[in-house]
């Protein structure tokens, strides 16, 4: 209605009227290799449309007229060059963190986070395959995955992860189901990725051995799979390791987390609300929504995602590979 009363030049509404009947078809579309595009960006060029009509009629307010063909315009060319974005090769994020009393034959223990890929009909198996032969040129110590990873049916998109197995880390891959795997069988997508030699941490823990030092590697399920995740489950195995770190598709846990003894826990889900104005909305949701957060002794790192959900857009935020390299805060003292 809001656009009705705002928008003057008939053409104008009748494309806006498209673009509403494209995202309201997104449930038929979603799984169709091309359509779904089409409806998911439809969705991305409303976004931004709704924010220039807004701008627009504020500046009506101090005798500033904008023509609605350049709001249009204007959203049109946002969207471009967010879904321009969007394509590019995900940034390998470099982040330097240092954990009291770390042993020394575990300085420089590096990890490798991929989060929120999506696999679906937007992104597949060439995105998929660039990701890994990425990730295999940073000598990772452990990878670990952090939710999100498939977004539809087992079935329509498993020769897409297929390459998973190619991922290569000195102590092995990780994951932990997000809320998008709930929605598609999680099961299907657990088993998917466990027949590709990718250890599923599903309210569990497994000890490392690195230069004869104890790595604790711990998951936890996420809320939308009906049950409430515990840290301290996988803390039950093992309180005797040199490092203790979680998964955790969902970043709220970090306060819980904090206080059982870990000292890293790796998140996504927020896509550090992927584009604008979502990049400004995710921070009244997420205390945590991107980066690296100190929480009592423990770390939290959020990932802003290595693939994006719904339109191809990134305005704001950067799709990102993250590489994570532990250090002592004794080295840091000398």
């Amino acid at each position: 209605m809001y656009f009705l009363w705002s928008l003057g030049q008939p053409w104008v509404l009748q494309f806006v009227q498209v673009l509403f009947i494209l995202f309201i078809l997104f449930p038929l579309f979603r799984h169709h290799k091309y359509l779904s595009h089409v409806s998911y960006h439809s969705m991305g060029i409303l976004s931004f449309f709704f924010i220039f009509i807004l701008m627009k009629d504020f500046l009506k307010i101090f005798s500033l007229i904008v023509e609605d063909q350049w709001v249009l315009a204007s959203s049109l060319i946002m969207s471009l060059s967010a879904t321009r974005n969007a394509l590019k090769e995900p940034h390998i994020k470099k982040i330097n963190l240092q954990i009291d009393d770390l042993p020394n034959e575990l300085n420089g223990l590096r990890i490798v986070q991929l989060s929120d890929l999506h696999v679906g009909p937007t992104i597949g198996k060439k995105y998929i395959d660039n990701i890994v032969n990425i990730v295999n040129q940073l000598d990772a110590d452990l990878v670990a995955l952090t939710g999100d990873i498939g977004d539809g049916p087992v079935e329509k998109h498993r020769t897409s992860i297929e390459s998973f197995k190619n991922l290569k880390s000195k102590l092995g891959v990780f994951f932990v189901p997000g809320n998008h795997e709930y929605y598609w069988n999680a099961n299907e997508w657990m088993n998917a990725v466990n027949n590709l030699k990718v250890i599923v941490l599903l309210n569990r823990g497994k000890v490392l051995n690195l230069n004869n030092k104890k790595i604790l590697i711990a998951g936890v399920s996420d809320p939308a799979g009906g049950i409430t995740p515990d840290p301290a489950i996988s803390l039950e195995l093992d309180h005797h390791s040199d490092v203790k770190i979680l998964l955790s598709h969902r970043p709220g846990l970090a306060d819980e987390a904090s206080k059982m003894g870990y000292h890293l826990q790796l998140s996504g889900h927020t896509h550090a609300g992927q584009f604008f104005p979502w990049t400004i909305i995710v921070r009244f949701f997420h205390k945590h929504f991107k980066g690296a957060y100190k929480i009592n002794d423990m770390w939290l790192y959020v990932n802003q995602g290595t693939g994006s959900w719904g339109p191809m857009m990134r305005l704001g935020s950067q799709t990102e590979i993250t590489l994570l390299e532990i250090n002592s805060t004794k080295d840091i003292e000398k």
